[in-house]
């Protein structure tokens, strides 16, 4: 049997070596356009800030190793721009040369993660001092510019998991940051009176936030971009600025084939992660994942999940019989010396999916007041007839995380509140 995957992160690499674990005799090919592969290109930033040693801390694994521990080709600035699923080939550009050419497979594996969420006005547009985060290669172009030009200002266009960790690393690189943001407040994951909370933190930090202000218009001076105005008719100008605004599916390929995509516009696959071709397979943030509470379909991606559906999928072609257990979508996220965790259902989406929950919010000592403790604020929500759990959120100094691990097994184990 011959495997080809597309995408080399959490994803496909998981999916590789879950089948080369099952199978000696399969053959497995990884091809993926970025120069890195399994990196954790999501967390540049904390290399800019010096959280993390180097980027190259980021970049554990090459293709060689690959190769020489688990006997899978991975084969990076290889990007598949074709696929005849009748023919079951892909035509694969290599991009370091522009040489084209064939390649067949038995089963194939989209794992091709995401594109960038680009509002209007930036769409096609680039500049000398706007950057993103995704990939290594990114987040070195990043720390390239800040080492060279030494920037004292930077605006953050967003304040979801990424925004939040930019705005935190920059202030901690000596930069004076100012974050806007469309929503009200910080974290969509999150319901409104516990993302005040971040608001909040990001103030106390020296970090200028901006709600309800979506960026409309750009002032630049060709190569860089000067300054920003805002739906509310503010003018911001900084040094640097960096575009933080989410990611879509990257379906188009899949699309080509006949690939079917599911109400969240990611690729809609069951719980063996099968799409609705034969051999055809979908994993990571390409694909829509379900919740496990309401059971309907959920775009969240992250890379424990990618992981997660990597496994599955690599088990089940080599004749494995793992299922997905759909997500939780728990979370945590640092910034400058909080924590913030979320794990199953908000408030809102609670009575969207018409469950009506009780809630009750509590303030509780992370562990001993007279040994120095600090406050948590604790959210938590379930469904008063069943009395199930359905969600939980948490901010707090220290603890927080291994109380959302206990919650989030709880609600695994459809324990009752």
């Amino acid at each position: 049997m011959k495997i080809v995957i597309i995408g080399g992160v959490a994803a496909g690499t998981n999916a590789a070596v879950r089948a080369r674990r099952n199978s000696e005799e399969a053959e497995i090919v990884i091809y993926d356009r970025d120069v890195d592969v399994a990196h954790a290109g999501f967390a540049t930033h904390y290399a800019v800030g010096g959280q993390v040693e180097s980027m190259d801390k980021l970049v554990p694994y090459d293709a060689k190793w690959f190769k020489d521990i688990y006997n899978i080709d991975v084969k990076t600035q290889h990007e598949v721009v074709k696929i005849d699923h009748d023919k079951k080939s892909v035509t694969v550009k290599n991009l370091e040369t522009q040489d084209e050419f064939e390649d067949s497979y038995d089963t194939l594996v989209f794992a091709n993660g995401t594109v960038f969420g680009t509002p209007p006005v930036f769409r096609d547009k680039s500049f000398d001092n706007m950057f993103r985060i995704k990939t290594v290669q990114l987040g070195r172009r990043l720390e390239d510019y800040i080492k060279k030009e030494n920037p004292k200002t930077a605006i953050v266009i967003g304040a979801g998991y990424i925004g939040l960790g930019v705005s935190e690393q920059l202030t901690k690189a000596g930069i004076k940051v100012r974050t806007v943001d469309f929503l009200k407040y910080p974290m969509a994951q999150l319901d409104n009176d516990m993302s005040t909370y971040i608001a909040d933190i990001l103030e106390e930090n020296g970090v200028t936030f901006h709600g309800n202000e979506g960026v409309v218009e750009l002032q630049s001076d060709g190569d860089c971009l000067e300054s920003v105005t805002t739906s509310l008719n503010h003018v911001y100008e900084a040094d640097m600025f960096i575009l933080s605004t989410g990611v879509k599916p990257n379906t188009e390929l899949a699309e080509s084939i006949g690939v079917e995509i599911g109400d969240t516009r990611a690729i809609k696959v069951n719980e063996k992660m099968q799409t609705n071709l034969k051999d055809v397979y979908a994993v990571g943030d390409v694909a829509e994942a379900y919740h496990a509470i309401t059971k309907k379909p959920i775009y969240l991606p992250l890379a424990t999940t990618a992981a997660k559906m990597g496994r599955v999928a690599g088990d089940v072609i080599t004749g494995g019989d793992l299922t997905f257990k759909g997500i939780l979508g728990t979370s945590v996220v640092r910034l400058f010396g909080h924590t913030i965790a979320g794990t199953g259902m908000t408030e809102t989406l609670a009575r969207t999916d018409g469950f009506e929950p009780i809630v009750l919010t509590s303030v509780q000592s992370d562990h001993l007041s007279f040994m120095g403790g600090k406050d948590m604020i604790i959210k938590a929500i379930a469904h008063p007839e069943t009395e199930r759990l359905l969600g939980f959120q948490i901010i707090g100094p220290e603890g927080v995380e291994r109380r959302i691990d206990v919650f989030a097994t709880a609600m695994t184990a459809n324990m009752k509140a």
